[in-house]
């Protein structure tokens, strides 16, 4: 009898195919349950926010700068510390505001508004420095984008160095469109590199400045645009280097056709590492030195006596030299080259300005070595690259700063007829100052053969004050003054009568100005003017100012003496 069998008789095969399966159910379930176990409920899973972007000009704090021009202006989060010239009768504002017209070649948010009120110098302009000099030898023009008020105005933009403004360069170009965004072009040069870190700029430059006018800048950048300076031949000057206009009794003059000059035994010692050669250029007598390393020039049979001068002057002129040095030896009482009382100091021109003739003017207390003059024998010129450079020389010369040697001629109207601020011939009335705070000038308190003179240097303008006591000129017929100048090329003269309620600006002023162009040099200049001729000038009851401009800008040397009204 068979015994009953309760089990499902399941064949040998199938037991490992289950037990597979069975297998990878437990294992998918744990897997399962540790997926599920990691993601959170969907009702508790909160995505995050995305954060706004910012608005233009949100992301930062407007801030003074000084600017690296090759990074480029934008003006968007800051912008330069300007300073003003020009200002005349008028004055001006900068201000960082909300681009006008965003659209077309500018849609930036924040761009810069100048505003030049009436009565303005035609030069009138702004500047503002740089971090570092610019670089012109990758891109060599810089682009400015301008919102004008009209257009065929000329902005003008030029480049200084900050420490001496005679290196410079400007270019001009002119607006094409009135209230619209354009982009000017102002094309540089590669051997422009490295000297200029001030930037200026003139808007409506030598333009009628009659009315009050508003430009709109953005974006100065530089740009690989424009000509790029191809390789020339440095040639040599065409014309000669300009005359010097010293007084001939002031000078010592080694080398020029406009002086007599000294003895020099040799332009060119045997020592010496160039090549020379006497040329004329337009007929006019130059030394050139070639594949110039360095040259001796000496003057050991008469030594000069410079203890009475207080310049050197040279003119250059070359295509090619990168470096320029200048030194002075005194061979001392000995006259003799070490003969243990030697001194001597040279002085270098970095990177001297290329194809036109440059006026070195160079105080002798710049050569701090050269402790004694009495004896000078030599003078050496030194160019870079060595031996592969040119240079042209002319007015070799030592000079003296030229003042006058006489007093001014003293004045003959009778002192019952005269208004004097400034004469040692009269009464003179009470001045508050002769230099406002305002004014832009040096003035000295000089002595010139005895007579007290008023000398004002670095002469842009200056102010004279009788604020206090005004003068009551009404009776009188012409204003005097007379004058002295070595360098003037234009000397401006401007009354202002501030009216009866003795106030500047309080609405009953009254001006006028006069300009002496080329005024005579080196010696007295009478000016008698009648004062019919300060055509402004509608009434003199309340003369409160006295203004002197002169030109060049910021360089002449004027003396004043004997200043005064008279019938």
């Amino acid at each position: 009898m068979k015994k009953h069998n309760n089990n499902k008789n399941i064949s040998r095969s199938k037991l490992p195919i289950m037990a597979l399966l069975m297998a990878l159910g437990i294992l998918g379930t744990i897997i399962s349950c540790e997926t599920e176990d990691d993601i959170p409920p969907p009702s508790a899973y909160v995505p995050p926010t995305p954060e706004p972007e910012p608005e233009p000009g949100e992301d930062c704090v407007f801030s003074t700068i000084v600017p690296e021009l090759s990074e480029g202006i934008d003006f968007e989060c800051g912008g330069p510390e300007v300073t003003f010239f020009g200002e005349k009768d008028g004055s001006f504002t900068l201000e960082y505001v909300e681009n006008p017209d965003a659209s077309g070649i500018n849609t930036s948010e924040t761009v810069v508004e100048y505003t030049q009120t009436a009565d303005i110098e035609p030069w009138a302009g702004f500047f503002f420095d740089l971090a570092s000099k610019v670089d012109f030898s990758e891109m060599q023009t810089v682009k400015i984008k301008v919102y004008s008020p009209a257009a065929d105005q000329i902005v003008l933009l030029k480049f200084e160095d900050k420490t001496d403004n005679s290196i410079a360069k400007e270019v001009q170009a002119t607006t094409t469109v009135a209230n619209e965004w354009e982009e000017l072009s102002f094309v540089f040069s590669p051997s422009d590199s490295d000297k200029f870190d001030r930037l200026i700029l003139f808007f409506d430059f030598n333009g009628d400045k009659n009315a009050e006018t508003t430009h709109y800048f953005d974006d100065i950048v530089m740009s690989e645009g424009g000509e790029v300076e191809e390789p020339v031949e440095t040639g040599e000057p065409t014309a000669p280097a300009p005359d010097p206009n010293i007084d001939p009794t002031e000078v010592i003059s080694l080398f020029s056709d406009v002086y007599t000059n000294v003895t020099v035994d040799t332009w060119r010692t045997d020592w010496s590492n160039a090549t020379l050669e006497d040329i004329e250029i337009d007929g006019n007598a130059v030394k050139k030195y070639s594949e110039l390393n360095f040259v001796g020039i000496e003057t050991t049979s008469s030594t000069i006596d410079a203890s009475g001068m207080t310049h050197f002057r040279t003119d250059i002129w070359t295509g090619d030299a990168t470096e320029f040095k200048i030194k002075l030896v005194d061979f001392g009482a000995d006259g003799v080259f070490e003969g243990g009382d030697d001194v001597e100091h040279e002085l270098t021109f970095e990177a001297p300005t290329q194809q036109e003739w440059v006026t070195l003017d160079i105080p002798l207390s710049d050569f701090t070595g050269l402790t004694t003059k009495e004896h000078i024998a030599q003078l050496i010129f030194v160019g870079a690259p060595t031996g592969a450079n040119t240079v042209f020389v002319d007015n070799v010369l030592f000079y003296n700063e030229a003042e006058p040697m006489v007093a001014a001629p003293a004045p003959t109207s009778d002192e019952s007829n005269v208004i004097s601020l400034f004469s040692n011939v009269y009464t003179n009335v009470a001045v508050d100052t002769w230099r406002t705070d305002w004014s832009a000038a040096t003035l000295e308190d000089v002595l010139v053969d005895g007579d007290d003179v008023k000398k004002y240097s670095n002469l842009d303008f200056v102010g004279i004050e009788t604020v206090a006591s005004p003068i009551d000129a009404s009776s009188m017929t012409h204003f005097h003054t007379d004058i002295w100048t070595a360098d003037a090329t234009q000397i401006r003269i401007k009354l202002v009568d501030f009216g009866a309620d003795g106030a500047y600006d309080g609405g009953d002023d009254v001006e006028h100005e006069i300009t002496i162009e080329n005024p005579e040099q080196n010696t007295w200049v009478s000016l008698d003017i009648p004062l019919t001729d300060f055509t402004g000038l509608i009434t003199k009851g309340h003369i409160a100012q006295l203004i002197y401009a002169g030109q060049p800008v910021g360089s002449a040397t004027i003396f004043v003496d004997n200043v005064y009204f008279h019938q």
